[in-house]
């Protein structure tokens, strides 16, 4: 057992969507390997968040490539935290309407008003894709409304009476439509496939020098997507329902539904290159990076294969 039990994880948000990391905790898997993982939130945006890995203030970090891309375009000194673990291979940004009659076109959006928030960049960078690959609509033919700071703002926003679609991740989604404030529209991760929205990160000085507990992470969270595949949303939620307070069972099951629909949740840990690739064809086309950084210098997959063949070894 390692000097130290601990594994320190910070979530990029308290969201159905993050179930994988949070889950690895919560429904037991990591305590199994035996060290305690403790989760939380820490302060800091962008390129921010990866420093606090070289920093030691966190082993594992919920993010995105879109950090990595970040310090390499900003020439941040140091060595780059490099992305080990997939996720969520989808966007898991839903469209919720505010009227529910007929079926939903892309064009309905010509015009409409669109609420979104502006905590980050990337769910619009990746609506713009999304886009670019349709006909019916563009994104300067869009209205957005996106003066909220926070994505409970948006949602509350929309259900104050602002806007014809708000842009939103589960649970917030679902919770509007279970209330009536809203009407599915259109997954974006369903509409434009495979992507490497969220990942997971480590310091190389945390997998060097506490190789025990990177491994024993890297074989809970392993175990855990599987366990993702083969439970219900019902079962998850009963394993994870003490992390999302005042929300309701059967908002929690249909968002898990949802994630599961649009295979935002696979059983590989891996980061593929073509879901990397297409996340750098987002930020370049939404003009957030200079140059193309190759799929080497942001991810190492290293970690990922060695537990992933000592699983099948021993199956």
């Amino acid at each position: 057992m390692s000097d130290n039990p601990v594994i320190r994880i910070s979530e990029a948000a308290r969201s159905v969507f993050y179930i994988p990391l949070l889950a690895t905790v919560e429904a037991g898997f990591l305590s199994r390997e035996g060290f305690e993982g403790v989760l939380g939130t820490e302060p800091g945006t962008g390129a921010e968040r990866l420093l606090q890995l070289n920093r030691g203030v966190v082993d594992v970090l919920g993010n995105t490539p879109t950090l990595s891309f970040l310090w390499l375009e900003k020439g941040i000194p140091g060595e780059l935290p490099m992305q080990v673990a997939a996720m969520n291979h989808r966007d898991g940004f839903f469209l919720i309407r505010r009227k529910g009659e007929g079926g939903f076109r892309w064009r309905d959006l010509k015009g409409a008003r669109v609420v979104t928030s502006s905590f980050s960049l990337q769910p619009l960078a990746s609506l713009r894709l999304c886009l670019s690959r349709v006909d019916d609509v563009k994104m300067d033919e869009i209205v957005f409304l996106n003066d909220y700071p926070t994505l409970d703002a948006a949602a509350r926003a929309f259900r104050e009476g602002v806007g014809d679609f708000v842009h939103l991740q589960d649970p917030l989604a679902s919770l509007l439509v279970e209330e009536g404030a809203g009407f599915p529209a259109v997954s974006v991760g369903k509409a434009l496939g495979d992507l490497a929205f969220s990942t997971l990160a480590m310091s190389g000085r945390f997998i060097r020098e506490r190789a025990e507990a990177a491994g024993a992470f890297m074989r809970a969270y392993c175990a855990t997507l599987q366990w993702l595949a083969d439970s219900t949303p019902e079962e998850i939620v009963y394993a994870t329902q003490g992390l999302f307070k005042g929300v309701p069972g059967s908002v929690l099951a249909r968002s898990v539904r949802n994630c599961k629909a649009i295979g935002a949740w696979q059983t590989d840990p891996a980061i593929r290159p073509e879901s990397y690739e297409r996340m750098v064809d987002m930020w370049v086309l939404a003009g957030h990076m200079q140059k193309r950084h190759p799929f080497d210098s942001v991810v190492s997959n290293e970690l990922a294969e060695k537990i992933k063949g000592e699983r099948k070894g021993s199956a």
